[in-house]
């Protein structure tokens, strides 16, 4: 025989029946279906009032300012005309960096005025030197049959100080 339920024992049998009636009506996907809202209509005033903006024309005598006198440039001069650099020799560059790596070959050359430059091997530079030869040290350049090789500086260390190292007085250790 069955013995009489207590009282929580029926709330806890209730429960459960009313969450196994929430699954089953969870899992017939009642309601899944969104219910939106109808579309507005769009305002006639609004579209009737938007301008249509365009960037405005200008000529290139109005720009001219814009290459002669650059925004950027800390003195506010002309940029240097590329094929105006012919100097005779490779004395005002200096070697900066040599990146090798495979097939990539390049000189980083900083010259006395200007921006630095970048030549890869077989590229020539502005003033007419190619660069034919690359070494991690050094770059040669070669114009008309005559050759110049810019080297790295090597910057050392100086010598070490002479002077004796700071010592403290004497004190006991605690």
């Amino acid at each position: 025989m069955i013995p009489v339920l207590r009282p929580i024992e029926w709330g806890l049998l209730g429960l459960s029946g009313v969450l196994g009636v929430l699954m089953v009506v969870i899992l017939s996907s009642v309601g899944d279906a969104p219910q939106w809202l109808p579309e507005p209509e769009p305002a006639a005033s609004a579209n009737a009032s938007a301008k249509v903006l365009s960037a405005p024309q200008a000529s290139l005598e109005s720009l001219a300012g814009t290459w002669q006198a650059p925004l950027f440039s800390p003195d506010r001069s002309p940029d240097h005309a590329v094929g105006q650099a012919q100097a005779s020799s490779l004395s005002s560059l200096v070697l900066t960096g040599v990146v090798l790596d495979g097939a990539l070959r390049v000189a980083l050359l900083k010259p006395a005025d200007g921006p630095a430059l970048k030549v890869h091997q077989g590229q020539s530079l502005p003033n007419g030197w190619r660069l034919e030869h690359l070494t991690p040290r050094d770059a040669r350049f070669v114009l008309d049959g005559r050759t110049q090789t810019l080297s790295l500086k090597a910057l050392r260390l100086p010598p070490p100080s002479t002077t004796p190292p700071i010592t403290l007085p004497h004190e006991p250790n605690p």
